[in-house]
Parts: C-alpha cells; structure tokens; sequence
C-alpha cells in the first residue's frame, strides 16, 4: 500500500467518478483504476459499487475511508513539519472565501502577502459563506475569509474590517439628480430588486433589516436572483432594476460611473468581515504565515 493508492481512493471517494479524480490528480484514468484495483486487491475487499460513470463507497470503502484520510493527513503532516523546521513559506495555500470578500479584502490581502512571500500559490475557491464553512469542516481549505459567523464550536473567527452594505442603482438621471448619499427604504419599494442567492450572507443580512422594519423579500418586486456580484451589478448598469451589495465590492463600477450607490436610511446595512479557521487544525506554514500577516494587517 502506498500513498499513491491512499490519494486515488480518497479523490475517487470524493469525485464519485474515475475520471475526475484522475483530472484532480494530474493523472490518466487507467492509472487511478489500477492504483485503486492494487489497493482492493491488498485488502481483499472491493471499495467501489460501479454504476457506469458513477462509483459509490461500499460499506468496505466508507470503513476505510477514516484510517486513508488520517494516514493522508499524518503525511502531509509530516512535510509540513519539516517545512516550517527550516522556515520555508512556499507551496499551495488553499483558501476559501465568499463572494463579497473575495473581491473587497482579498486582493489586498494577497498583494502584501505575495509581496512578502513570493514563494507561495494560492489556490482559491470562491463560494458562499456556508460553503466555506463546510469546506473548512471537511479539512478541504485551511483558512476562510467570510461576510456572517456561522456557530459551530470546531471554528475560530477573527474580526477584520466592516462592510457596507448599499443601494445600488442605475446611474440614470432619476438616480443622478439625488444629491443626499441615502434614500428613504418607503421611495424604492416599488423598484425592480435584483437580488443575491438565498444562502448569501449578503441576501440574509439585507432580509433581516427589512424584517426588522416589517417587510419582507415576498413584498419586494424581484426580477431576479443571481450568484455573482458581477452579474447583479451588469443588470443594474443596464437599468433593468436595484440591488443591495457591498460598497466596496461594488467601488470600481461607482467610481466609472456605471451605476451609483446610496445608504438606505432605515435599515442598518452594516456587517463584518471575518477570518476563520478549525481550531484543531494544524495549518500549513504558509497558512500560519497567511494567517499571521492578515491579522496584523487589519488590527495594527
């Protein structure tokens, strides 16, 4: 058994498919089948049920699934230690951040720190906030940067920085001629609403503040609901209705003047921004290095 077959099983678990975990790994498809074939054949059990395209872990597969993660894990533990023995912050650094952040703190972040540590990549998955969450859960991304503290007493946050949310509008001349930087929630209740996905911390922040004044998402008149900030901020540009986003995620198309954005007086549009991580996690010396440079960046 080496670590080869560990990787295989492990990817072909995650991927339920041949195919992917062999695109995961850099790898050909016969080469993943024989590494997972060599595995069954040591253990005399079979840890697949192929269904076609489709694999599923039999109940062999789910028992050995634990002990390959954990030998998996003591591996990469393993040169892990040895890295930050000599010091060396290098490698892939896998983060996983929501939407909002991804474009307002995170390059920031990155700039300072590649500066710094030239010597790192990134690998970065952009999602909600939940995902996040889970991603991390699952030991699949080391850090999380995230717009809403989702409890579960496995994880850590640290506070960054605060983050707007506002209007945002057509930059047309109805909206032009508002010379005040807020509008009355009662004047833009009749607007189109161009509204995020359901699971962002973004949507769910705006829903509470209106809950709180007595309305709700199903008194709104929504065009539509969208999974990117781009997407909405193209559709209020092109005068098809108003969204409420991050005002910084939303700066660079405010400042060209390609939409405009204002505070809405009665609703309390204002979250943090956080780092999160597992708490029993051992983090890659990259990510303690990533970890460490964030925190002094937005608490000096």
């Amino acid at each position: 058994m080496d670590f080869k077959q560990i990787e295989a099983f492990i990817n072909v678990a995650k991927y339920r498919s041949f195919s992917k975990a062999a695109e995961a790994v850099f790898l050909s498809q016969p080469t993943i089948s024989t590494h997972i074939n060599s595995l069954e054949n040591e253990l005399d059990v079979v840890l697949f049920d192929r269904y076609g395209k489709d694999v599923q872990l039999t109940p062999a597969g789910i028992l050995f699934y634990d002990y390959a993660i954990n030998m998996y894990n003591t591996r990469n533990q393993a040169f892990q230690s040895i890295a930050e023995f000599y010091k060396k912050i290098e490698g892939e650094l896998f983060l996983a951040s929501s939407t909002t952040p991804t474009r307002s703190v995170l390059p920031e972040i990155m700039g300072g720190f590649t500066k710094k540590f030239p010597q790192v990549n990134y690998r970065i998955s952009e999602m909600s906030s939940n995902d996040v969450i889970s991603s991390l859960l699952r030991s699949e991304a080391e850090l999380g940067i995230v717009g809403k503290v989702i409890d579960n007493d496995r994880l850590i946050y640290y506070e960054l920085t605060d983050d707007n949310l506002v209007l945002i509008t057509p930059a047309t001349e109805k909206y032009a001629k508002i010379k005040d930087d807020s509008v009355e929630l009662k004047s833009i209740l009749t607007e189109k609403f161009i509204l995020r996905e359901k699971n962002s911390a973004t949507r769910q922040i705006f829903e509470s503040a209106l809950e709180n004044n007595g309305l709700s998402i199903a008194k709104l008149n929504v065009l539509s609901t969208v999974n990117g900030i781009d997407t909405a901020l193209q559709l209020v540009k092109y005068g098809l209705g108003v969204t409420v986003l991050s005002k910084d995620a939303a700066k660079e198309y405010v400042d060209y003047g390609m939409v405009k954005s204002f505070f809405i007086k009665e609703l309390p549009l204002l979250r943090k921004i956080y780092l999160v991580k597992c708490e029993k996690r051992t983090l890659s010396p990259q990510a303690k290095a990533f970890e460490a440079f964030t925190l002094s960046l937005y608490n000096s």
